[in-house]
């Protein structure tokens, strides 16, 4: 019960950070604002973390390098897309991914319940594919899209592997944090002094409660796995897609058709087979 209470925290602040990068204009600063947030509260916890025993290694650099791809996937999406179309779309095949990873790996043992709970979630993304009640998503982007929920999938299984061999969530997020969270404030520094300067002047708020959203988010799902099952915490996670549809009919003025109820349903239905 502990680690399903931390995944829907988490679920809540992964909502609120993703409908505050859609919400701005220049998403690549927003990102970037929220990696240099990042950065300095992995620096100041830096003295008290130990570092990554050798056998971690490949799987924290393959988490880095699988972050990266999906920030830049990240801003390509919701470039195209409605917030409560893109994100659903993008997290609702990550439990797929995850669910197909840990079988053919092997190391979990999930039941049957379990097993049904996840492929609900997936199966109410597909309520979406024709717009969801509202506009729907150009065929263009279904690849990126759909990059991004392999993406999301692999390294959530990658994080999970990681900290059965290291469990200690803190250390491995701060060491994540510092390896991924470089490269976009340097090309905003790079590329984009001036508007980097005054978007952090005048929009400090911003990247700073999507900094810290994001820290808390994936700190308490990585608790969660360490506490539970990889498969069954990326599934749960995935419940924030039921907060971003009303948030961007909230306050972006997004569309709620019924394609969005009923995959609304069914990521609550599937939350429901697998924890009651």
């Amino acid at each position: 019960m502990f680690a399903t209470t931390l995944v829907l925290l988490a679920a809540v602040l992964h909502a609120a950070w993703n409908t505050l990068v859609k919400f701005s204009a220049d998403r690549l600063l927003v990102v970037a604002c929220m990696d240099l947030v990042g950065l300095v509260v992995a620096l100041a916890l830096l003295p008290w973390i130990s570092l990554p025993p050798a056998e971690v290694w490949p799987w924290l650099g393959t988490a880095v390098l699988l972050q990266l791809v999906y920030r830049v996937l990240l801003i390509q999406a919701y470039k195209v897309g409605d917030l409560g179309l893109v994100y659903p779309l993008m997290r609702g095949l990550s439990p797929l991914v995850v669910l197909a990873l840990t079988l053919l790996a092997g190391g979990e043992t999930l039941s049957d319940r379990q097993v049904l709970g996840i492929l609900l979630i997936p199966l109410g993304m597909l309520c979406l594919l024709k717009g969801g009640g509202g506009s729907k998503l150009p065929w263009i982007a279904f690849p990126v899209v759909l990059l991004m929920g392999l993406c999301i999938g692999s390294y959530t299984w990658t994080d999970g592997n990681a900290l059965k061999r290291w469990p200690q969530p803190l250390d491995y997020l701060v060491w994540l944090t510092l390896l991924s969270g470089l490269p976009f404030p340097v090309i905003a520094v790079g590329a984009r002094t001036r508007a980097f300067a005054r978007f952090w002047q005048t929009q400090w708020r911003l990247g700073l409660c999507v900094g810290v959203c994001v820290m808390a988010s994936y700190g308490l799902v990585l608790w969660a796995m360490q506490l539970g099952s990889i498969a069954e915490a990326a599934a749960l996670r995935e419940t924030s897609v039921l907060l971003v549809v009303l948030f961007g009919m909230r306050f972006l003025k997004e569309p709620f058709g019924l394609p969005r109820l009923l995959a609304c349903s069914l990521v609550l239905a599937g939350m429901l087979v697998m924890k009651l």
